[in-house]
């Protein structure tokens, strides 16, 4: 990789300036030091950032990176030395400006408070100014500063204040109430009490919330600079499980739009729009190809800090994709505490898929995905599902079971049939089976197959055969009447031999598995009294009769 030296304008929706020069090593006591990020090419290498005279202040291992001060000579050093990668000086950021709740309404969060979700046990870090910790409608369960001789629970501009409050304020009769009011907010202060702070700051305290565990990271700033170290961070911290979202920011400027800024152009970060009480978008909101949701951004009422007066209960109203962006953090908090079991990409897609779609069909360059909407009623164990149909207990069941953990977008699709390598993973998760890879019965099962040990394994127990010789059909949807013979040799069901089903042949291979499926309970046929044996079995009925046969 080509050595960089990268520079850029930062525009966060809070200003950020350098901090004080560190002390100078002995021998570099009357040069000028510079505080830098240094992305290496594999591993950190200590040896030369000491031969350099470096003062490592934070080390981001994940990506070989660390930030610290070097002397102005030794910049120019770093940046031909083949095992860097890259380093990256400080750049100046600002946060967006912040441009009653009628939005706590507009995105029909009320429905989510009767249904119960208040995002409880979700831990949200909200890289701000700070947070006001004495305001009476705001509950701060920890944080730090990377400001120095700064606490994290001051905010002399109210900007984090106000995000927070949006977020999580109380469900306590007074003021305002966030979105999740029973999430665990953390304050993690990167800008100075002039509202001023760095790049650098930013890196830092997102750092901090990922070593810490945060669900979710709201970054109410934004940037016209591309950061690889931010990029990388975020990035990788994404793959792990971190939730970022960020404002999509505000052209105040009347500036030529192509996409929003940075860090929300990032795919690892959620990226926010603001829209108006009749959902057009906000003129200042930015707009392009990586928008991903929209949510109220004009007029928002939240909890602020009034440097004018000495109370802590002040209560002010912003502008701003910064105040539209906590919305969204809120309602994710939501999903996550209703739908535990699911990734968060998964949470993602759902929030994508239960968006009110605001423009043309899908998601467009103007609204994203739409207005985000909170869970409106009491949630199945999938989004999908419906809550109290007869269905219900077995999936729940088999779920608890660790039979089944859905699709990668959350979904569970109970309509959807059932093919043979389905089934048989089910029922080999259910009987702990477990068998070599190496292996491989049926020329058409792929060494890479998530079912080929499962098969395998079912295969030398006598569980199943082939549709043809050396042929298993992995893709093919699995019969009524062999999904019956399977869950018999399976389970040593015995059958009385007393016919329970006028269509089901006494000639047919599969008669006494349906029979001992019957005497055991764990089929009843459809309404009609018949068991439509060549019919093709789908996810929901699989599951109630899994369910039952784990039962007997």
């Amino acid at each position: 990789m080509a050595k960089k030296l990268l520079y850029g304008l930062l525009t966060i929706l809070l200003i950020f300036v350098s901090n004080s020069p560190e002390e100078a090593r002995a021998e570099s006591v009357n040069e000028d030091q510079e505080k830098i990020m240094i992305t290496f090419e594999e591993e950190i290498d200590y040896e030369l950032l000491d031969e350099m005279g470096a003062e490592i202040h934070t080390e981001l291992s994940t990506i070989s990176t660390v930030i610290a001060t070097l002397p102005e000579s030794q910049t120019v050093r770093a940046a031909g030395e083949s095992s860097i990668a890259y380093i990256e000086e400080d750049q100046v950021v600002e946060a967006a400006a912040q441009a009653p709740s009628w939005g706590y309404n507009h995105i029909k969060a009320p429905a989510a408070k009767a249904a119960g979700y208040t995002g409880k046990g979700i831990k949200i870090a909200v890289v701000d100014s700070g947070i006001n910790r004495t305001h009476p409608d705001l509950k701060i369960a920890g944080g730090i500063s990377i400001i120095e001789n700064s606490s994290p629970y001051t905010d002399p501009t109210g900007h984090g204040t106000h995000v927070a409050g949006i977020i999580g304020a109380l469900d306590n009769t007074i003021g305002v109430v966030g979105v999740a009011p029973g999430a665990d907010i953390y304050s993690v202060k990167v800008l100075s009490s002039t509202g001023l702070g760095t790049l650098i700051d930013v890196v830092e305290g997102i750092d901090w919330a990922i070593k810490n565990d945060m669900d979710i990271i709201n970054l109410s700033l934004t940037t016209q600079s591309n950061s690889e170290t931010l990029r990388n961070l975020l990035n990788e911290a994404n793959k792990k499980g971190f939730t970022f979202v960020a404002a999509a920011g505000n052209n105040e400027t009347n500036a030529t739009i192509t996409d929003v800024l940075y860090p929300a152009k990032y795919p690892s970060v959620i990226a926010v729009g603001s829209v108006s009480k009749n959902n057009t978008r906000s003129y200042f909101s930015y707009y392009g190809p990586s928008l991903e949701i929209m949510a109220p951004g004009e007029g928002i009422n939240s909890t602020a800090v009034n440097a004018k007066t000495e109370t802590q209960n002040d209560y002010g109203i912003s502008n701003g994709t910064s105040v539209a962006t906590p919305f969204v953090t809120g309602v994710i908090a939501q999903y996550m505490e209703a739908y535990p079991h699911l990734s968060h990409s998964q949470i993602r897609g759902i929030m994508r898929n239960s968006a009110i779609d605001l423009g043309p069909t899908g998601r467009d360059n103007q609204f994203g995905y739409g207005l985000v909407q909170p869970i409106q009623s009491k949630a199945a164990l999938f989004p999908d599902l419906k809550n109290n149909v007869w269905y219900t207990e077995s999936i729940t069941g088999i779920f608890n079971e660790g039979v089944v953990t859905g699709f990668p977008d959350g979904t569970y699709r109970p309509d959807a049939n059932i093919t043979r390598a389905e089934a048989i993973t089910m029922i080999g998760r259910v009987l702990e089976l477990t068998e070599s890879k190496q292996e491989n019965f049926f020329k058409d099962v792929s060494k890479d197959s998530y079912a080929l040990g499962y098969i395998n394994a079912a295969y030398k127990l006598g569980y199943v055969k082939g549709i043809t010789d050396g042929v298993y059909g992995p893709e093919v949807n699995i019969k009524r009447g062999d999904m019956a013979l399977i869950l018999q040799r399976a389970f040593g069901l015995e059958s009385t031999g007393e016919k329970a089903f006028t269509d089901v042949s006494s000639n047919e291979y599969y008669y006494d598995a349906i029979q001992a499926a019957y005497d055991n309970n764990i089929i009843q046929g459809r309404p009609d009294g018949l068991f439509y044996p060549q019919n093709p079995i789908n996810r929901a009925e699989f599951a109630e009769m899994l369910n039952k046969a784990i039962k007997e």
